[in-house]
């Protein structure tokens, strides 16, 4: 998954549980009582987390960082030799810009496993810890609780 991906399923998670603690205060102030099941956001329950240095704090991430860099050089190669055979402008960019399309799924491929290990360690932790909402701290000026560091604990004791 990818990184804009990853913030716009936090923000979506955010702002449904905003939606939902909202409506929540309002069906108690028209009287209706609130069952122990619902829950209510307060800054006790929204956690911050540093999304860069979690990423970065994966185990596997400078293996596959290796593989991401031996794969760039061999696309590189390979557009090049495609380049080379062809005397149409347009159709040598087109041969760069195929491998480079190549690449970036590639990439994307090797870096699903490492956000998805980021991404259940951040739920796991917030379930723990009765964390509702969870945002990327450099969105939040003010609250929250930082669990980056509960976070990367969590990712070393999985591999």
């Amino acid at each position: 998954m990818s990184a804009k991906k990853i913030m716009l399923f936090i923000i979506t998670i955010a702002i449904f549980a905003m939606a939902f603690a909202v409506s929540a205060s309002a069906a108690a102030k028209k009287g209706a009582s609130a069952s122990s099941n619902s829950a209510t956001v307060t800054s006790a329950n929204i956690g911050v987390v540093d999304r860069g240095e979690i990423l970065n704090s994966h185990p596997q991430l400078n293996q596959v960082r290796q593989q991401l860099a031996n794969l760039a050089r061999q696309k590189e190669n390979e557009a090049k030799a495609a380049a080379d055979k062809e005397t149409d402008q347009q159709k040598k960019a087109q041969a760069v810009q195929a491998k480079r399309m190549e690449l970036a799924q590639e990439e994307q491929k090797l870096m699903a496993p490492i956000y998805h290990d980021c991404e259940q360690a951040v739920r796991e932790v917030a379930a723990k810890k009765n964390i509702l909402i969870v945002l990327d701290k450099f969105v939040v000026l003010i609250g929250g609780i930082d669990i980056t560091q509960d976070v990367i604990q969590q990712l070393s004791r999985k591999k």
